[in-house]
């Protein structure tokens, strides 16, 4: 069975700067039974992962992205076509080729429909889509307040992790955020919390990724207001083995995210590496921690260091959690389990054809 993945504009896949899809992307298909038949179609870059077919595009707008994606396609020949997050290019090009299935995977909260004529076009883009995935619960229910119509052809599939591949690691008395660069994700008062923590001996690590220029002042911004001090380290863009490494020293993840994720791969990956997790309750996220975390229902300052004090004041229960953490995510997010129920769903996809 081929298998074509559509990457939208904005996505990076490349060891340098590649976001939370690009990375469940490579993921599910490198956990594939049809890995061998698998080709990823997005934006072009300079460095893509070298362990994944890719094709590029070169484009300066969406819709030029999705004529090249088009084009890319009618010489790939698949079997199945998944869209990862973007309706109407799932839409253009399922009307392009229609003899296919296009699957459209959704990570995120849709932006709401203001009218009842654009909500009904967008229904009628999505009634070309063979298939919706949603990341959670969470996320489809949301979807579906504005397209019922969806229902019966969705489902959800959480984003997994290698667990073989992020491990825990000897743990230092560090504290770690991973995520974007931007004000709603609590970085701000991450850092507010930390500096006001007694914390002798403990070391707080903002691993920022800057995709935009407003993303790069964000986070000169975060530096400034570390004012240098030697137990608060910034760092850009990690390639994605530097910040699965980040994780398996750390003893503490904080991702106190303001926004409500649809189901975060830091707070799945940190748990998997065994930190002790504290994350904002919001969106998908009591779906991706269970009970392995502190969720918090509100982020300020001094919320997060509320949560990370008894952490950081006791090395047995900070341990105990992480191992409650590690637990969680070895026996309900595996990659290997999530990737099965994906490659089942896309081969029942394949096998039907395309609607008629």
């Amino acid at each position: 069975m081929r298998v074509s993945i559509v990457l939208p504009r904005g996505m990076r896949f490349s060891p340098e700067g590649a976001t939370s899809i690009d990375l469940v992307a490579r993921d599910l298909i490198l956990a594939s039974r049809h890995r061998e038949t698998t080709t990823v179609i997005g934006a072009a870059v300079d460095n893509p992962f070298p362990d994944v077919p890719f094709r590029s595009v070169v484009a300066s707008s969406q819709r030029s992205m999705v004529a090249g994606c088009i084009d890319r396609l009618k010489v790939a020949e698949p079997d199945v076509i998944v869209v990862h997050q973007h309706p109407e290019s799932a839409a253009a090009i399922a009307r392009a080729l229609p003899h296919v299935p296009v699957v459209l995977h959704r990570h995120g909260l849709l932006k709401r429909q203001k009218t009842f004529l654009s909500r009904w076009r967008r229904s009628r883009q999505l009634t070309r889509v063979r298939r919706v995935i949603f990341v959670s619960d969470f996320i489809r229910r949301t979807f579906l307040e504005d397209f019922p119509g969806v229902a019966d052809r969705s489902e959800v599939i959480p984003n997994g992790v290698d667990t073989g591949l992020w491990l825990p690691g000897a743990k230092d008395q560090r504290i770690t955020y991973v995520g974007r660069a931007r004000a709603d994700k609590g970085i701000g008062e991450l850092l507010d919390a930390f500096l006001g923590l007694d914390a002798p001996g403990w070391t707080l690590s903002l691993v920022m990724s800057v995709q935009t220029e407003d993303e790069a002042a964000f986070a000169r911004s975060i530096e400034a207001r570390a004012g240098g001090r030697t137990d608060i380290e910034v760092h850009r863009s990690l390639t994605i083995d530097a910040v699965r490494a980040e994780l398996a020293r750390s003893a503490i993840a904080a991702l106190p995210s303001i926004v409500r994720e649809g189901f975060p791969r830091a707070v799945v990956e940190a748990m998997s590496c065994g930190c002790a997790v504290i994350a904002g309750n919001g969106g998908g996220t009591p779906e991706a921690a269970g009970a392995a975390a502190t969720l918090l229902d509100t982020i300020t300052p001094d919320s997060v260091r509320a949560a990370l004090a008894p952490l950081v004041g006791d090395a047995i229960l900070c341990r105990a959690r992480g191992e409650a953490a590690r637990a969680h995510a070895a026996g309900q997010l595996d990659l290997a389990v999530v990737a099965r129920r994906y490659d089942d769903l896309l081969q029942r996809m394949a096998a039907k054809g395309a609607p008629r």
